[in-house]
């Protein structure tokens, strides 16, 4: 949603969500912001935190996500250590982005401001999908980004169109060759169940599969 600069207009028509309504497995998308960080009390103990907020225009939901980390003020540093919330967030988005690979490093350090502007600049939206922690004590998933939009409007892990997923497909590469040709309803119903198994088998995305689920309705049987 484009902000013109309309003073009172109401945002209260969006559902507030939480980090502990996801489940493991789920996906949500949109409009991705990185709040500042600040300090917090947590059981009795002092710590930083940070939100994660997005944004889904389609669903009109608000997602905010906490993550906390420690902060080091002298630096302006936050860490992160492999497996948990703020590791699995920041490793994830720069494989997507920069296509590093992931998990290699044993902790993260990063510099806030940095990461911080280079996200709210240049990121204009995610899919993300909950993870289970691997600390067993942990209350909440953990985020793990699987795709990205860039503000200007390419991104680096792209979802797949129907054409990609023909390449990687032997069944809907034939059947997309027939609705090339000449359209019939059941080819057209024949991908839409193989885009389902390949959803269910985790080898594309929830958003991989409803963006196919567009490009198919598009198709007019012949």
């Amino acid at each position: 949603m484009l902000d013109i600069g309309i003073i009172g207009r109401k945002s209260d028509d969006y559902q507030t969500k939480f980090l502990n309504e996801l489940i493991p497995g789920e996906e949500i998308s949109g409009e991705i912001y990185i709040g500042e960080i600040k300090k917090t009390s947590i059981e009795r103990s002092e710590s930083y935190q940070f939100y994660v907020i997005l944004t889904d225009n389609d669903d009109q939901r608000k997602w905010i996500c906490s993550l906390v980390t420690s902060y080091y003020p002298e630096t302006g540093n936050i860490y992160g250590e492999k497996g948990g919330r703020v590791y699995t967030f920041i490793d994830t988005l720069n494989h997507v982005i920069n296509n590093d690979p992931l998990n290699v490093q044993d902790s993260y350090s990063v510099n806030f401001k940095t990461f911080r502007d280079a996200v709210n600049d240049n990121v204009s939206s995610v899919t993300v999908k909950a993870v289970s922690p691997l600390n067993p004590h942990a209350k909440y998933v953990n985020l793990a980004v699987i795709s990205a939009q860039l503000t200007d409007e390419t991104t680096r892990r792209r979802p797949s169109s129907l054409e990609d997923l023909a390449d990687k497909n032997a069944v809907i590469r034939i059947a997309y060759a027939n609705i090339r040709g000449k359209a019939k309803e059941i080819t057209l119903q024949n991908i839409a169940v193989e885009l389902k198994s390949m959803q269910d088998r985790d080898e594309i995305t929830k958003l991989e599969f409803k963006n196919a689920l567009k490009e198919l309705d598009a198709v007019k049987p012949g």
